[in-house]
């Protein structure tokens, strides 16, 4: 289980994207996870407020954890994800660490949902365009998904 920041490589590329995540302050933690060859990058996040993430912690009301919805395709991993490590908090690492297999089902389960959800939008776009279509950073990265 790997946790990285994207580079600002990364963020120059795609920072025109509303719904890619950017803080100029402070970069979002990232997990890096490979799901059918395609490497992606899941943001740590707090105050979650949606059902397509896996919360490590909700102790404090604040659910935090990893948000799939603002997860993005890394195009190339030299140039987008910033080499130097990172730490996160202990409590939070071991929750994800011991449920590492039912983040990875989760979240392909989500990248399923989304792809089909694209695709019953492309045969009959009078169809309403659902949550996970307008707020997801996948929408981006069509191509990659082969949609």
């Amino acid at each position: 289980m790997e946790f990285h920041k994207l580079s600002a490589a990364f963020y120059v590329k795609f920072n025109q994207y509303e719904e890619i995540l950017n803080k100029e302050n402070r970069p979002y933690y990232v997990l890096i996870l490979e799901l059918d060859g395609i490497t992606y990058a899941i943001p740590l996040r707090s105050n979650i407020s949606h059902s397509y993430c896996f919360i490590a912690d909700d102790s404090s009301g604040r659910r935090r954890g990893l948000d799939y919805s603002k997860a993005v395709i890394i195009t190339d991993v030299i140039q987008y994800i910033d080499p130097a490590p990172i730490t996160i908090q202990q409590k939070e690492f071991n929750i994800l660490k011991q449920q590492e297999f039912l983040i990875k089902r989760q979240f392909s389960s989500y990248v399923a949902l989304y792809k089909k959800e694209v695709r019953r939008r492309q045969k009959n776009p009078a169809i309403p365009v659902s949550a996970i279509l307008c707020y997801s950073s996948l929408k981006y990265f069509h191509k990659e998904l082969g949609l």
